[in-house]
């Protein structure tokens, strides 16, 4: 996975463009579903439709899935689906982080790079979604892990990161 230069503004505007479509086809689905099952299958005014109500949502999250996979895979969403799969990658690594910060302390390479690719994916997403809060945190740890790096005389890139590095962090 390589971290690649992405347009904010047209980030922004395509997941606000997903978020929609996700909450008018969950809704139209989901209610119109639920509709047409209490209209076959319900028992009156006062019929509890708490069970034709969730088939409905059920059905609606499922068309979902369905439109994700059709939108994602086209070239109007390659931003979404780029910052998605970092999120995923990120997701591994931290499932890792017990041992990789371990192996950090131990002056590991291949730790560092993990670890280096973490903080300057965490840095672009954090950028990407507007999340100032714990920027000045994570330019720490970027700060800090830059020492270490140079104290051991290594030269370590984003570019070094692939994922089958996180198959050797073994305890």
């Amino acid at each position: 996975m390589k971290l690649q230069e992405i347009d904010k503004v047209i980030y922004k505007k395509r997941l606000n463009i997903l978020m929609v479509i996700t909450v008018v086809v969950l809704l139209a689905t989901s209610l119109s579903v639920s509709n047409i099952l209490i209209a076959l299958f319900g028992t009156g005014v006062d019929g509890d439709h708490f069970w034709l109500n969730l088939i409905g949502v059920a059905v609606g999250l499922l068309v979902i899935a369905v439109v994700y996979k059709v939108i994602l895979s086209k070239s109007f969403m390659e931003e979404v689906n780029y910052v998605r799969n970092l999120k995923k990658e990120m997701n591994r690594i931290y499932r890792h982080s017990k041992i990789l910060q371990k192996r950090i302390e131990e002056d590991d390479k291949n730790a560092l790079i993990i670890a280096y690719f973490n903080l300057k994916a965490s840095k672009q997403v954090y950028e990407l979604d507007n999340n100032t809060l714990t920027m000045d945190e994570l330019n720490e740890r970027i700060r800090l892990l830059d020492e270490q790096i140079e104290k051991l005389g290594l030269h370590i890139r984003v570019e070094d990161y692939k994922p089958e590095l996180l198959a050797g962090l073994k305890e």
